[in-house]
């Protein structure tokens, strides 16, 4: 059996809403009236000559009627969809608004494109527009990784801040204590400390730096996904000949690639300043 981390986040959703099919408070009840009805029918004087095995078989088809319902109903597919992707990546836990706002509309964009994949009758199009969610359910991985690093950063800005002043300050001391100082093992105690805090100061700087870029990247993602919805909204037979939603596809893999780098960029930066700190 596959992974957790190796099945797709689009093959979960589908494990899901097959789960939920077959389990929802209607299958039961249909499971339960066939047992019934297969235990008691036959002592019933009108109904004896219907064996119980028919009974059985009369529920089990009315489950799978059920299950297949279940399984083509877009609202029913759509509610699922809101419920894993609500557990696997949890909006709430981001402690900043505006963050944890924007992941909310950004899951609320990949729930509405699954209700239109389900409602789609052309099976072409049904299948581009699968790939693309595919491709667009690792985006949100990474959109939700870039928002929990930039909520980590809100979260300690304070102490940051206070570490880049105080760190700054004490630069300028000992560059004024190393223009007077003439003991020569003194002034080499002053240059070694003067140069870890100069690596200090750059580091989070370039934390800074980092910061501010993975900020733009992620108000970017997030209007991009809006626009990318509004177009697979109005792909049609035509547009997946004209290659219009192969080109949704390799701009949604650019969004990934460029929040990769950033997300590789800000390890970098947390490792060195944990390092030195």
């Amino acid at each position: 059996m596959a992974s957790k981390e190796d099945e797709g986040l689009r093959d979960r959703v589908q494990s899901a809403l097959l789960r939920e099919a077959i389990f929802r408070p209607e299958s039961a009840l249909v499971i339960s009236i066939s047992l019934l009805l297969a235990v008691f029918a036959p002592q019933v004087g009108f109904l004896e000559f219907i064996p119980f095995w028919a009974w059985l078989l009369g529920g089990l088809a009315a489950e799978g009627a059920l299950v297949y319902s279940s399984l083509t109903d877009p609202e029913f597919g759509r509610k699922v969809a809101e419920d894993v992707l609500n557990k696997e990546f949890e909006p709430q836990k981001l402690q900043d608004r505006y963050l944890q706002e924007r992941m909310d509309e950004a899951l609320d964009y990949r729930v509405r494109i699954e209700k239109a994949i389900r409602q789609q009758d052309d099976s072409l199009i049904k299948d581009e527009l699968s790939q693309t969610a595919a491709q667009m359910d690792e985006w949100l991985e990474h959109i939700y990784n870039l928002a929990s690093r930039i909520d980590r950063y809100r979260q300690e800005k304070d102490v940051l801040e206070r570490d880049y002043n105080r760190t700054n300050r004490r630069i300028g001391e000992l560059e004024k204590q190393l223009a007077v100082e003439q003991n020569p093992k003194i002034r080499e105690q002053i240059t070694d400390n003067l140069e870890s805090k100069k690596q200090q100061l750059a580091t989070l700087e370039k934390l800074n730096d980092t910061i501010r870029r993975a900020e733009l990247q992620f108000e970017n993602s997030h209007t991009q996904l809006g626009t990318i919805y509004s177009q697979t909204m109005l792909v049609d037979a035509k547009d997946i000949d004209s290659g219009q939603a192969r080109r949704l596809r390799l701009e949604i893999s650019g969004e990934v690639d460029e929040i990769q780098d950033i997300l590789s960029a800000m390890d970098e930066v947390y490792a060195a300043n944990a390092q030195r700190g």
